[in-house]
């Protein structure tokens, strides 16, 4: 984990300068009303980085678990219309300092908690011989609200320790009931 998060912080500048780069651009580009918002948390804690590994990713192969942990280095942005999304997406796929390796669509697909998203992990270049997954969430606005409104975070933290990440033994789970 200490090599993980070595990488991690060389990532995390540029990470944050690509993304900052494509939000400005579709706020110039879709004309927002200015209450979009960008935000890139700090690294996750390597506690709950370890847990993750453990719980999620500890049968993975080729392992060790902890190489299939993307969201060391995260962020999030926040649109007020689907066009902003849609623009969003369709510039990071074209940039070439990024590589999506993974998508999320969360709109078509909610969580069982119901909570939406678009989750990108995307991979950056650091220099021509270091890369680097980091994800960045991409959210609407107004579903974003209610969901803290519902206080829907609280839901999820249950249901991830419940299913300690194995989503997949839910009919296991539901079986049980």
């Amino acid at each position: 984990i200490k090599e993980l998060y070595h990488a991690a912080e060389a990532a995390k500048p540029v990470y944050e300068e690509i993304i900052t780069r494509l939000y400005n651009q579709v706020c110039q580009e879709c004309k927002g009303d200015g209450k979009s918002e960008i935000a890139f948390a700090r690294l996750k804690e390597k506690e709950r980085a370890q847990q993750k590994a453990d719980d999620d990713y500890a049968t993975r192969t080729p392992g060790p678990g902890v190489s299939w942990l993307y969201d060391i280095v995260r962020g999030y942005i926040e649109f007020t219309s689907a066009d902003q999304i849609l623009r969003f997406l369709e510039l990071a796929t074209k940039d070439e300092s990024i590589r999506i390796v993974k998508a999320k669509n969360r709109f078509a697909n909610p969580t069982l908690t119901g909570y939406r998203d678009l989750n990108l992990h995307i991979q950056i270049d650091i220099d021509t011989d270091f890369k680097h997954i980091c994800e960045i969430q991409v959210h609407h606005m107004a579903i974003r609200r209610l969901d803290k409104e519902l206080d829907a975070h609280k839901y999820y933290e249950y249901f991830r320790k419940y299913y300690a990440g194995a989503t997949g033994s839910l009919k296991d789970r539901l079986d049980d009931l």
